[in-house]
């Protein structure tokens, strides 16, 4: 989902929390996180990404102004900040300087495996170093992080709490089935070649959310369409709605959210073959290669075992949330909240 463009929150009513949680965009697992932590999680952003360098610098310093002043409004004892980008980290890592507090880092795959990100690679390390905590997504990331020195644990995510998804449509007859691919269009993501895929199924309907460029278009087949950006709940409603979620990268050592709405719905789901996926996703799930045929065989696959896998992906939802709260448990106490 593509993360948008988010305000930032009034702040004069809250001037303390133990705890809060600052992000660069609006990102459902920083939301997820912060909730079930108890903090707030504030979006700060201006701005929308692209540009030129020069107008990305200006972006930042405006972000970084305004997180110093939330927090010494909020006057929070740990923050917790996403990176990339690492410069997030520059304002959260000021504030704990002059007063005293801690402070977390979660670290999306970008910042190792981005060739952007990773010419910040001595940035990022001294800021994962002096860090109470750095979260990684998966062992892959972890290894780095050990391989830094840096205290780190590995959360791959918890499902979100959809709201307003509303329950699964039963597939009548006559009905087509519908298949959401969760896509933000990044350089890992093989549209085309899902695009392609949609071709050979001509008897499934495929929604692609985000917010797509415009040569896009020109590649949909008849039974694809682009829903834009949309709306928590609209998105939500999308998803409720779904046969199956797509969710695919070129990218090893990567994790989507897309598998963790999917988990959240129950949902059957399609994803990319990749040994770090196929680790983390064991049940309710179809891989397929990054190659048209082979994503449509996996997709026919994932419809004709729709509810096997549907039950095997709500089953495999309880034990991932119990293994999410125990590593959460783990992160509050060496935090300190």
């Amino acid at each position: 989902m593509d993360p948008g463009t988010a305000a930032l929150p009034a702040e004069r009513e809250r001037p303390s929390s133990p705890g809060v949680f600052i992000s660069w965009a609006k990102l459902r697992r920083a939301d997820t996180i912060a909730e079930r932590l108890g903090m707030p999680s504030l979006a700060i952003k201006r701005g929308r990404r692209g540009g030129s360098p020069l107008f990305t610098l200006f972006r930042y310093a405006i972000q970084a102004v305004e997180t110093l002043l939330v927090l010494a409004r909020r006057k929070p004892r740990v923050v917790f900040v996403t990176s990339p980008p690492v410069f997030a980290a520059v304002p959260v890592y000021l504030y704990a300087l002059v007063s005293g507090a801690r402070y977390v880092v979660d670290c999306h795959s970008g910042c190792f495996l981005d060739a952007h990100w990773r010419r910040w690679d001595r940035l990022q390390r001294f800021f994962a170093r002096r860090a109470v905590l750095v979260i990684a997504h998966n062992a892959e990331n972890a290894a780095v992080l050990d391989a830094w020195k840096a205290p780190f644990t590995v959360l791959p995510s918890i499902p979100p709490d959809l709201n307003g998804a509303g329950p699964s449509v039963p597939l009548a007859p006559g009905r087509r089935p519908l298949a959401v691919y969760v896509c933000s269009f990044k350089d890992d993501e093989p549209v085309e070649a899902l695009l392609d895929a949609a071709r050979a199924l001509p008897e499934l309907d495929i929604a692609v959310s985000g917010r797509a460029p415009p040569r896009i278009a020109k590649l949909l087949p008849p039974n694809a369409r682009l829903t834009g950006f949309l709306p928590d709940e609209d998105y939500n409603r999308l998803l409720g709605s779904a046969d199956l979620v797509i969710a695919l990268t070129t990218r090893p050592g990567t994790l989507l959210y897309g598998a963790q709405e999917a988990i959240a719905l129950g949902k059957p789901l399609v994803l990319s073959r990749t040994p770090t996926l196929e680790a983390y996703f064991p049940e309710g799930t179809v891989f397929a290669a990054n190659e048209p045929a082979a994503l449509a065989r996996g997709i026919r696959d994932a419809l004709g075992r729709r509810e096997e896998l549907g039950a095997a992906m709500v089953r495999f939802r309880e034990r991932y949330r119990e293994e999410g709260a125990a590593r959460l448990g783990e992160i509050r106490r060496r935090v300190g909240l």
